[in-house]
């Protein structure tokens, strides 16, 4: 008894101390992968949260995140600089991940797709379309709130930060034009983004919510 009160009690102070305030990414990254998943009838769902944040929480190389595109409409603004030149960083990982992904074999084969989905996703993000943002003002502020709906597995939203908006219908058509890029693989259904949680009891949740946690210190 006494070491589950000492292991619960290391829990709950990695939960305060690694709370993040940050967490984009984890479920927004992981919901838009998964439905690409399921679109495919892949068989690592289990994992592909896990590898579709693998840029964020293993590789941080933040460098390659961005798409700037001197072409695309970039109002002026106090919060941001628009970009001067091209720089396609983000679109060159997610063909080199795809081309991996084309040479794999079973679970190999998703595990670098997921990595593929995540730069992906990214280009689609205005903040990751400009530079010198506001990040806390503006980028951090619109990444935490998608997430929080995602997390929540609401489908009725619009998100503005700085002036920018996005929202939940928005969402869909990125995954589509990325299911698009998959082309050595038969695309077998067309699933909803948001699937509707399961019951589920409250330490399994609770279980849930610490490998969130732990995952997004590690």
């Amino acid at each position: 008894m006494r070491f589950f009160v000492f292991g619960m009690s290391v829990l709950i102070g990695l939960m305060v101390i690694g709370s993040p305030a940050s967490a984009w990414w984890n479920d927004t990254h992981g919901a838009l992968a998964e439905k690409v998943c399921r679109d495919f009838n892949c068989s690592c769902m289990n994992e592909i949260i896990e590898w579709s944040n693998i840029p964020d929480d293993k590789f941080k190389d933040m460098i390659n995140h961005h798409d700037y595109d001197i072409n695309k409409d970039c109002p002026e603004s106090r919060y941001w600089r628009c970009p001067t030149e091209n720089d396609f960083k983000a679109s060159q990982k997610v063909q080199e991940f795809l081309d991996t992904a084309e040479q794999e074999e079973d679970c190999s084969v998703w595990k670098n797709i997921a990595i593929a989905s995540h730069y992906f996703f990214d280009t689609k993000v205005f903040w990751h379309n400009v530079q010198d943002e506001d990040y806390f003002e503006c980028h951090k502020e619109f990444e935490e709130q998608v997430n929080s709906f995602i997390f929540e597995k609401d489908t009725d939203w619009t998100v503005c930060s700085c002036g920018i908006c996005v929202n939940y219908d928005e969402l869909t058509p990125w995954v589509l034009e990325f299911e698009d890029k998959i082309g050595f693989l038969d695309k077998v259904y067309d699933t909803t983004l948001i699937v509707e949680i399961e019951e589920t009891t409250l330490f399994e949740q609770f279980i849930v919510w610490v490998k969130r946690i732990i995952g997004s210190i590690f």
